[in-house]
């Protein structure tokens, strides 16, 4: 929460010309904050973005009276209703200096040649407070959702839902030797590890749960709740409820709101705990306890758990840790109380200070334990994380792809503190060059750092991409030679197929065509170094890109003939600019790339498929954005005609395969990340098209009869360019504009899944 004050009662100059001002959209005057621990009132104010701010009498009457009336009504009005002598000047400069930069004014549209000054709202920034907030229910759904528990809240329901959690955990304690039923639990869950993933999921839902309890409270109390979202609290993934209207509640009703995520817990749990006692199932024991141990940390006050927020709604104070500092300097022998702690009631302060005293010791001793700690247990966790690897290894090598996929879920549960932590120490650099930046220090200029990131991603661009061809030259150096009879029009496949080191060559092409139509399209740093990441780590992808295949030929000369058209593209739009004389190159260049592409095709007639559909379906598309019937049949019929011509000159070569050099393992990890892809793809309108040409490549290699192993270079190559095209589309539109947030994480965990799974081969 943002506090304001009105510091500034004269103004250093008149403002000249007085346009009516009003409140910015959205914003909405809370009243009182009831039951504070201030010695003066406090006023709420909201603005549209949900930012709650704390303003004085003056200013708040100031920002009631933005309707749109001038200053010296203004004024007059203030004046008689709180006995002072204000003076148009004097709220022109509260308006300007005080209310403006919170956000709350409306912007100006005084002049026809000036739209507006918009100044950026004041936006709080709390210690140790939630990171990389997401939302992901919205607030229409939250009210609905709030609606359908609020019985909850009636007394004879919470009386009765305490009662049985307490009788639940009493027959269990009383049914004896609790320990060993846990450890038998655990014992279950470590053979087992699909029930993991089943608990796992209990404890989300739990947590979930939690969130909905405290939104259901806020409506309950007569707030209107706000979004639901994940976010990153300190090191862990953490999910939020937006329940900042309850400050226009009382002090019962706000404790009832902070209560009830924990209310919600034990009815959970009281579920659970009946489960156990009907079915007998011991697994579920670990995960009762834990989230007993889960509900009991909420109580803790020292940092922002519910335990945070109830201290803080029984001092009557809604920001505690804005109190850390003046708290500290008052206590400094011989120095008067800061004026913070001195606006305090006696008991508000009271207890403030101790929270203070208690509370900073802590945080100092975990965060000083943590920094000896961590480089003892780096060591232990590294050494687990290998441990955990090769059982995941051993599983793979039996053949097992479901137990290595679970397993791979359950490493990456580990590895998200850790991730966290690389997050929260990348913010605290980013604060520290903005406190450099503001100082002065040249290291921290803006312009320096942007230079730095750019060759940053120029270095890491070429890192990733060195690092794809090391691994294809590896694997094909520890391969031994062999030339397949390919059946290819002319002789270079067999003569590129035939030594390993040749066979790197077109690898390299691949990858710097990639980066070449990369740089030409200008698409963004992600949808380049995730999916060359991605092949680099996974080995299946690797060693498609090493076997000599006519396949890889093929899809060389096309990605060649590709990235040669795009460039002729880019000269064309160019020439517009440069005049006339670009055409001839332009021409040499188109010609040139067919060229490139028809030798692709003649290396491997599997291309023809994949070419005559994308050709036919964009003739279709072509046919349906054109104004008249005949043409759209037109093209349609000869889109169609043309993928069945083409189908069938190319039907002997799809019946000629090659001997697949992947594990039926490795085949299937290619063919999820391709099916993944395409249903990404289709999420995004644009590359529907494209999602629907890479579909008939998968069902080329899936089939053993017609493609088998043969199409999985082009599976591979396919999704490669189609994953790329999928991140610059969903880095590139706003973020409202993007696929919901639960559909995005349906997508890329199985994704993040799988591809560790291949990296595992």
């Amino acid at each position: 929460m943002t506090t304001l004050t009105d510091d500034g009662q004269s103004p250093p100059t008149a403002v000249v010309g007085d346009p009516g001002r009003r409140l910015a959209e959205g914003t909405e005057l809370l009243g009182e904050y009831q039951d504070s621990g201030y010695q003066t009132p406090k006023f709420l104010v909201r603005r549209a973005d949900g930012q709650v701010m704390q303003l004085p009498l003056l200013l708040y009457r100031v920002a009631s009276l933005l309707d749109g009336r001038d200053t010296e009504r203004m004024a007059t009005d203030l004046s008689a209703e709180l006995g002072q002598d204000l003076t148009a000047d004097q709220v022109s400069y509260l308006v300007e200096e005080r209310l403006r930069p919170a956000g709350l004014l409306a912007p100006d549209h005084t002049d026809a040649d000036d739209p507006g000054t918009v100044t950026a709202p004041t936006r709080s920034d709390p210690l140790l407070a939630l990171r990389f907030r997401k939302p992901v229910v919205p607030a229409g759904v939250t009210w609905r959702i709030a609606g359908v528990f609020r019985l909850l809240f009636r007394r004879p329901a919470w009386v009765a839902a305490l009662a049985t959690f307490l009788a639940l955990d009493a027959l269990v304690l009383l049914q004896g030797d609790f320990v060993s039923r846990v450890a038998a639990g655990a014992t279950t869950l470590v053979h087992r590890p699909e029930l993991t993933l089943v608990l796992l999921t209990l404890l989300v839902l739990s947590m979930a749960f939690h969130e909905i309890g405290h939104v259901t409270a806020c409506r309950y109390g007569g707030a209107r709740p706000g979004d639901m979202g994940v976010g990153l609290y300190l090191v862990w993934p953490a999910l939020y409820s937006t329940v900042t209207d309850t400050y226009r509640l009382g002090r019962v009703g706000r404790l009832r709101t902070d209560l009830a995520g924990v209310y919600f817990n034990a009815i959970f749990m009281a579920v659970l705990t009946g489960l156990y006692l009907r079915t007998d199932a011991t697994w579920l024991l670990p995960g009762i306890l834990l989230m007993h141990v889960q509900a009991a940390q909420q109580f803790l006050p020292s940092i922002r758990f519910d335990g945070y927020y109830m201290l803080a709604d029984l001092a009557g104070v809604p920001e505690l840790f804005n109190y850390v500092g003046p708290v500290l300097k008052s206590l400094v022998p011989g120095r008067p109380a800061h004026p913070r702690v001195q606006e305090l009631r006696p008991r508000s302060r009271r207890l403030i200070v101790l929270w203070v005293t208690v509370t900073v010791p802590m945080l100092l001793f975990y965060l000083v334990t943590f920094l000896l700690v961590v480089p003892r247990v780096l060591p232990v966790v590294w050494d687990v994380l290998l441990d955990y690897q090769s059982r995941m290894e051993a599983a793979m090598r039996a053949g097992d792809v479901t137990t290595v996929a679970l397993s791979v879920f359950q490493l990456l549960l580990i590895l998200l503190p850790w991730v966290g932590a690389a997050l929260v120490v990348a913010m605290l650099a980013g604060i520290l060059r903005r406190l450099g930046d503001a100082r002065g220090w040249a290291w921290a200029a803006p312009g320096r750092w942007i230079a730095v990131r750019r060759y940053a991603a120029v270095a890491g661009v070429a890192g990733v991409a060195g690092a794809l061809v090391w691994r294809v030259a590896q694997v094909a150096g520890s391969a031994p030679t062999s030339t397949p009879d390919t059946g290819a029009v002319g002789g270079q496949a067999d003569v590129l197929t035939g030594s390993p080191a040749l066979a790197v060559l077109p690898s390299v092409v691949l990858v710097a065509c990639f980066l070449a139509s990369a740089a030409l399209l200008r698409w963004r740093l992600s949808a380049v170094v995730v999916p060359l990441a991605v092949v680099a780590a996974m080995g299946p992808a690797v060693s498609v890109l090493a076997t000599p295949s006519p396949a890889v030929v093929g899809a060389a000369w096309t990605a060649l003939g590709a990235t040669i058209l795009v460039t002729a593209n880019r000269l064309g739009a160019s020439g517009g600019r440069r005049g006339p004389r670009s055409v001839p190159w332009q021409r040499a260049l188109i010609g040139a790339g067919v060229v490139a592409i028809a030798a692709g095709v003649a290396t491997t007639p599997l291309l023809v498929l994949p070419l005559a559909v994308g050709a036919a379906l964009l003739a279709i598309r072509t046919g349906w954005r054109s104004h008249g019937p005949m043409r759209e049949w037109l093209l349609s019929i000869v889109g169609v005609l043309g993928v069945t011509a083409l189908a069938a000159l190319a039907t002997p070569a799809l019946l000629r395969t090659i001997p697949g050099a992947l594990s039926p393992a490795g085949h299937q990890v290619l063919l999820l990340i391709a099916g993944l892809t395409v249903i990404g793809a289709s999420m995004v309108r644009e590359l529907r098209w494209a999602a629907a040409a890479l579909v008939l490549v998968v069902m080329i290699a899936v089939v053993p009869a017609l493609g088998g192993a043969a199409g999985l270079p082009l599976v591979l190559c396919s999704t490669v360019v189609l994953g790329a095209l999928l991140v610059q589309a969903l880095t590139r539109h706003p973020v409202e504009d993007r696929p919901h947030p639960l559909l995005r994480a349906l997508l890329v965990v199985p994704t993040l899944v799988v591809v560790i799974v291949g990296a595992l081969l």
